[in-house]
């Protein structure tokens, strides 16, 4: 167990219980990056400042809470009663900030799934519950469980509105070949990994001047009315080229809405956030001209430890002719990723 004597009150008193070195490992590694997304972070503190009418009095929940951030700002607006739900034990961590903000007389912290908690009725969901290409997180399923489950009638959910894109980006001329690197591997022929390299969505940060099409609305997302079966859809897509480029990857990326406030986007041409953008590698030579279209059809299908996507398109120009063909992809990683 870590030495808790830095975290003794004033008086010399054991201010919290011991944590393990662990569970602080986990807390960096998990959460450290989400504190610096201050896009992010100083987005949901304002929407809180700027609806403090909201909090004031009510009874809030956040769920997936973290470090707890959202909470904490929760009750400096005036939250009668707060319940923070995180099913990490990261949740002592929250637990320690809480106390050394002064606010556990408003903040109860508890660790667990929300499908497997009895709560009260709340009349605000806050969370972070996006994911990479909005999608990729197991919290959007917990916050419709406790929306349907324990938010009031008329209830506000923190945020509510979200945006799919979807775009086509070029490859910087200087970034070396991929498919080089995995095909001529010290002599090694390695296809077969470069297959799952081009499967596997790439979470990265594009320069904007990389976009080269127009971008299209793929879904709304509202967490009023938003049910477990939609997270998995098909639409069709129709992406107009703004210049002449060589196509190297699909791009998602999308934005969400507060009341009173702008949109925070994940767009190339804003700063970054943690989620950046997610990258699709198009797997065909294609060369697009100015106001050519690619055209196809995107499927997202969700499952419990992972996402599929299939994307379906084809193209035609001067240049090439690509029939319609698909690519599918697969994003996954540790079980608590999604």
């Amino acid at each position: 167990m870590l030495n808790a004597n830095m975290l003794r009150d004033d008086d010399g008193t054991l201010a919290v219980e011991e944590i393990s070195a662990t569970t602080y490992a986990e807390f960096l590694q998990r959460h450290e990056g989400v504190l610096h997304d201050e896009v992010t972070m100083l987005g949901f503190k304002a929407a809180i400042e700027a609806n403090a009418e909201l909090f004031r009095q009510a009874t809030v929940l956040e769920v997936g809470c973290g470090s707890g951030c959202l909470s904490l700002w929760a009750a400096q607006q005036g939250a009668a009663k707060v319940i923070a739900v995180e099913p990490s034990a990261v949740c002592q961590v929250a637990r320690q900030l809480v106390r050394h903000n002064r606010l556990e007389h408003v903040i109860e912290v508890i660790q667990g799934n929300v499908q497997q908690l009895q709560l009260p009725p709340v009349d605000i969901i806050v969370s972070k519950w996006m994911g990479a290409c909005l999608m990729y997180t197991s919290t959007l399923e917990a916050v419709i469980y406790a929306r349907d489950k324990w938010l009031k009638p008329g209830g506000r959910i923190f945020p509510q509105l979200a945006n799919l894109y979807m775009a086509i980006a070029e490859q910087p001329e200087k970034q070396p070949s991929m498919s080089d690197y995995w095909t001529r591997y010290s002599g090694l022929d390695l296809h077969l990994a470069w297959r799952i390299v081009q499967q596997t969505p790439v979470i990265d940060c594009l320069d904007a001047t990389q976009v080269i099409t127009q971008r299209q609305l793929l879904r709304r997302f509202d967490l009023s009315t938003l049910s477990l079966h939609e997270l998995s859809f098909t639409v069709p897509f129709r992406l107009l080229s703004l210049r002449q480029s060589l196509a190297k990857w699909f791009l998602l990326y999308f934005d969400f809405q507060f009341p009173k406030l702008k949109p925070i986007t994940t767009n190339p041409n804003a700063p970054p956030t943690q989620w950046k953008q997610t990258l699709f590698h198009i797997d065909a030579h294609l060369p697009l001209c100015i106001r050519d279209s690619v055209k196809g059809q995107f499927q997202v299908k969700r499952a419990t430890r992972h996402l599929d996507f299939d994307i379906d398109w084809s193209f035609q120009n001067k240049l090439v002719h690509i029939p319609m063909h698909k690519q599918i992809y697969r994003m996954q990683g540790k079980p608590n990723d999604i």
